[in-house]
């Protein structure tokens, strides 16, 4: 699929989870950045993720890019279908979701992290 996020192999420790997470970060900016994460750490790309949310890509697209909040009914066919929890996505809250996702989730913010560290608000 095209958003794979690959495996970056490397184990990250708690603070940096919560630095990558943007922990208690509830910005649009921050909701995108897990938004993103987690559709690359599932595989698809933002058609297909659209798609399955049933929704237009251009809608999608905004809560990628930071132009709005998830809906409801998007966070929660997530969290039904995948296991991303409301609590990641809306504000940064890894310590639910399992752990082979969250290393998942992890590597994908990793390969889209520009050098400097993750996209600050």
């Amino acid at each position: 699929m095209n958003g794979d996020a690959g495996d970056t192999g490397r184990r990250v420790d708690h603070d940096e989870k919560q630095a990558l997470a943007r922990f208690a970060d509830i910005s649009t900016d921050a909701t995108a950045w897990r938004m993103r994460a987690s559709r690359m750490a599932l595989g698809l790309n933002s058609k297909e993720m659209a798609e399955q949310l049933k929704m237009p890509t251009t809608s999608y697209s905004a809560y990628e890019n930071g132009k709005a909040h998830p809906k409801l009914a998007a966070i929660r066919y997530l969290y039904r279908q995948y296991d991303i929890s409301f609590d990641f996505i809306l504000y940064g809250d890894f310590r639910r979701l399992p752990a082979d996702l969250q290393q998942r989730i992890f590597d994908a913010m990793l390969s889209m992290q520009s050098p400097k560290g993750p996209p600050e608000a």
